[in-house]
């Protein structure tokens, strides 16, 4: 498996305005890292689990589960392009 984020390697910052920032490349990787959870998760028929770690008895079913991966791929992908798209019109440098 290839690289994988960890909420200690995404830098949030404070802007002037008081707003948290982080780098579109870590947006982009958490929402590729949870859709690969999802697929995972989807793939194994496993329990779903609970933010305390605890097993629980829903279940989500494989489609559905393969069906919000696509779709936070689909966001990440699309948010790259508009980056591109962004960065093409206004040259850092």
């Amino acid at each position: 498996m290839g690289w994988r984020h960890t909420d200690a390697e995404t830098p949030v910052r404070r802007g002037a305005d008081g707003q948290l920032y982080m780098a579109v490349q870590d947006v982009t990787a958490m929402l590729r890292d949870m859709a690969r959870a999802f697929d995972l998760q989807a793939q194994s028929g496993e329990f779903a689990w609970t933010a305390e770690g605890q097993a629980t008895q829903d279940r989500l079913d494989v489609g559905t589960m393969r069906t919000v991966a696509s779709m936070l791929c689909a966001q990440a992908d699309e948010m790259d392009v508009q980056l591109i798209a962004i960065a093409g019109q206004h040259p850092f440098g």
